[in-house]
């Protein structure tokens, strides 16, 4: 079965409050890094958590009958950036005044290109950014990052779409095109769960308490197609995605990056990366590297899961020595992975085990 498109989760939201947490999950990432680019890392996170509380609060007000709520939040994303911008100069003003320091015009522009200076966007491009006026800069911005249409551009901004064109053509006599983000960001599977648990924590009316401590370690595994074995990896071993993590598409030279979670487990999936990261796949060598291990709670039935989804079984279901039930599989780029459960786990959820175990 598919996902629910934007709009039926936004309109189960409104009997059923919590269902909103999807469009976070879809979202929190793509504006997240819309916001980077905007305000900077500073204001980035606040910005973000206001966007989805703006959003969930004006949800019944959302047209169903658009599917894709994308321009939706960018739009309610570029009007927080506008009131921090006037903020912002606002305050500059007031301190200058007491400084007796004269304000440049410039300021302003400065503070919404701080994270392109930060990914080392060329001279000319910052230069002529700084120089473009609001409208131009959020149509420019808008089209350039966040890859939308016209027509979404025009939707997010409140703006006819003849607009979004003028104001694109008058900024590209004097900005050429932005490149699309490719490079690795500083994104990772756990970055966004606090500020989910605060949000669902506002809409459900619970605030429980420490957020579920996740793990700061985990391996990063190269494929030769990262599609296919996300794909793979979630039918056969059933590996859930964090989706709201993703980076990239995995379509041409866009590589995409994903953060697969199996309990408290979680593992780094991509490209590929011999040039940078010097990773490569085990498919490309010829040779496994490394083996993945992974405790399952029904060993018996993920081992009959793995074989009717036709994993490549590489040591058949046993009991071993150590008193834990084990099988391993190989995957489609050629890593390993051990699936046990314990013995001990076997008999407590009404399972049977030998009483003396082979040696390996």
């Amino acid at each position: 079965m598919g996902e629910d498109s934007d709009a039926a989760a936004i309109t189960r939201s409104l009997d059923y409050p919590d269902a909103f947490g999807v469009l976070f999950d879809r979202y929190a990432t793509t504006m997240h890094r819309y916001l980077l680019r905007r305000v900077g890392p500073d204001d980035a996170d606040t910005l973000n958590g206001e966007v989805f509380r703006i959003a969930f609060e004006r949800r019944a007000d959302y047209d169903a009958r658009r599917p894709n709520a994308r321009p939706w939040l960018y739009g309610i994303a570029t009007n927080l950036v506008a009131d921090h911008r006037r903020r912002e100069t606002r305050r500059e003003h007031g301190t200058r005044r007491l400084a007796a320091e004269p304000a440049r015009a410039d300021d302003v522009a400065e503070r919404v290109v701080d994270a392109l200076t930060a990914r080392q966007v060329s001279a000319p491009i910052l230069e002529a950014i700084r120089g473009l006026p609001d409208g131009e800069r959020d149509v420019i911005t808008l089209r350039a990052f966040a890859d939308l249409s016209y027509a979404d551009i025009a939707e997010a901004l409140a703006v006819p779409v003849g607009t979004v064109r003028s104001r694109l053509n008058r900024s590209r006599a004097r900005l050429r095109e932005l490149p699309a983000a490719r490079d690795e960001q500083l994104t990772h599977a756990d970055v966004f769960i606090k500020e989910k648990e605060r949000l669902m924590a506002d809409i459900t009316g619970s605030h429980p308490g420490d957020v579920e401590h996740r793990s700061r370690m985990y391996p990063r595994l190269a494929y030769r197609d990262e599609l296919a074995a996300l794909e793979y990896l979630t039918r056969v071993f059933g590996f859930t995605e964090r989706r709201e993590a993703r980076i990239g598409t995995g379509e041409g030279d866009d590589h995409m990056l994903a953060w697969l979670e199996f309990g408290a487990g979680l593992v780094m999936i991509g490209h590929s990366n011999t040039d940078v990261h010097l990773i490569h796949s085990p498919a490309d060598l010829g040779a496994t590297t490394c083996m993945i291990n992974v405790e399952v709670d029904d060993v018996d039935a993920h081992y009959e899961r793995a074989v009717a989804e036709g994993a490549e079984i590489t040591m058949p279901l046993e009991d071993a020595w150590y008193g834990a039930r084990r099988y391993e599989a190989t995957d489609l780029g050629g890593h390993r992975w051990h699936f046990d459960e314990r013995h001990d786990h076997i008999r407590a959820r009404g399972g049977e085990v030998p009483e003396v175990t082979t040696v390996c």
